[in-house]
Order: C-alpha cells, then structure tokens, then sequence
C-alpha cells in the first residue's frame, strides 16, 4: 500500500488530530500519496438543518487552507490532496457542486451514507429486507457514477440489506459491472474491516472479483495511527486474494471542474 486518499480530519465531528499528525504517519509508513476527503459539507434545503457527520459550509475554506499550506510545506516529502467524501443526494448535488468547485479541491469520493438524502430518506448501514431500498441504492449511486466526477467508490457495501440474497447479487452486480465500464475503482475499506461491521461484506467482494473490477484499500482513517495499519493490510490483501482480487496501488483522480 503505497497511498491512501481516504483520511479524515476532525471537522466531521467524529475524528481526532491534526493534519499534521496524519501526515507524519503516512511519511513513517513510506507513502507516496495522502488524500484528505473528509465528510463534504452538503447545501440541504430544509432550514437550519446541520448533518451531524460532516463539515459545515463555512469550515471549507479553512480545510482547504490548511491543506494548501501543508501541501507546499511537505511538497518534498510527500504528494497531498485535497478531496472531499461526498454522498449523491440528486435534487441538492448541482448546487452543492458549484458551491465546492470555487475551493481548490483534487477529487471527490463517493461515499453513500444515506439514500433520498438525510432529511428524508434512509441511513445506509441501518439493516433491512426491503428490496425496494437496495433497488434505489443501486439506482442512486449507479446514477452518481456516471457523472464521472467520482474517482471512487467508498465502502459500496456499506448499505446493510438482510433479505433475499440472490436479489443482493444482482444488485450489487449491476453496480459492480458498471464500476468496471466506467473504470471507477471499489474501496475495501479498512476501518469497517478493523471493527468488524457489517461491511466489508464477503458477498460483495465475491461479485467483484468475478466482475473484474478495480479496487482501493481505503484506510477511512479517523485518527493519524489508522493511516497506515501493516497487520491489517496484510489481512485485508489475503481476503481479496482469495475471491481473486490484487489491489491497485494508487488512483487517477478526477477533477470536479
């Protein structure tokens, strides 16, 4: 593992230490590359309405500030990015869009923590049977790849369907094969992987593998120690290797202009 465009900071309101720290653990374990993405701010239209995961609008500037600054001060050392993690709610992404691109961001990733959007639909890791919400998982973030604005997918197993599971493997097929048309990498994601949470979920990575796509190891790390886990790594790549995936080692990021 050579990069990780997976980190955290604590803007989120869930993670710990400076960027700096990050930096430092990622310089100690040799990588090439750091991505910062944390949690992106969202222009929801329900007033007063704050996500309690994520940044705020007016904390943007700043993270990219910060990031700016670090970038120039560690540009011999190390390559840094500044992307955000950001989910697709459709009738609030054009807006939201247009507000980011006036930061100098390198890259989104696509991190679906709820379907609908928050105000009104459903959180993804909140276990259910209902065909019917893996159908707009599916449909939602298929809709969100083929804007070509993601370099990647994070945690694509994070929606937490107990019901049929020949219905979950021809969903999560569709959103596989299509990955793999349109060349945007799946992330194994390592911090679920550590907690032992329902995902990364053994079915999912059976169908990628057969599918052929491309995936990341994402550290998702919410402090600086997580950046960069040998042990886990290790165990993470043996997994992989048996439903006949090699992870990539870094990715072409796609830019939001």
């Amino acid at each position: 593992m050579t990069a990780n465009y997976h980190t955290h900071t604590p803007r989120c309101n869930h993670a710990e230490g400076a960027e700096r720290d990050y930096i430092e653990r990622a310089l100690e374990a040799k990588l090439r590359e750091l991505g910062f993405s944390d949690h992106s701010p969202y222009l929801f239209d329900v007033p007063g309405y704050y996500s309690r995961f994520r940044m705020k609008p007016e904390q943007l500037e700043d993270y990219a500030n910060t990031l700016l600054a670090l970038r120039e001060e560690y540009r011999d050392r190390i390559r840094l990015f500044i992307g955000l993690e950001m989910e697709y709610y459709p009738r609030l992404f054009s807006r939201t869009l247009d507000f980011l691109r006036q930061y100098p961001l390198d890259y989104l990733i696509l991190g679906q923590h709820a379907i609908y959007n928050e105000t009104e639909g459903i959180f993804s890791p909140r276990p259910t049977d209902d065909e019917k919400l893996l159908d707009q998982y599916r449909g939602q973030t298929l809709e969100a790849l083929e804007t070509g604005l993601f370099s990647y997918f994070a945690h694509p197993d994070l929606f937490c369907f107990t019901g049929d599971p020949k219905a979950y493997e021809r969903h999560v097929r569709t959103i596989c094969r299509r990955a793999r048309e349109l060349g945007i990498p799946l992330e194994f994601n390592l911090l679920g992987f550590q907690e032992e949470k329902h995902y990364p979920d053994p079915r999912f990575w059976r169908v990628a593998g057969e599918e052929g796509c491309s995936v990341v190891l994402g550290s998702d790390a919410h402090e600086p120690a997580a950046v960069w886990n040998p042990a886990l790594i290790a165990r993470a790549e043996a997994l992989l290797s048996g439903f006949g995936i090699t992870p990539v080692e870094t990715v072409s990021l796609r830019p939001i202009r």
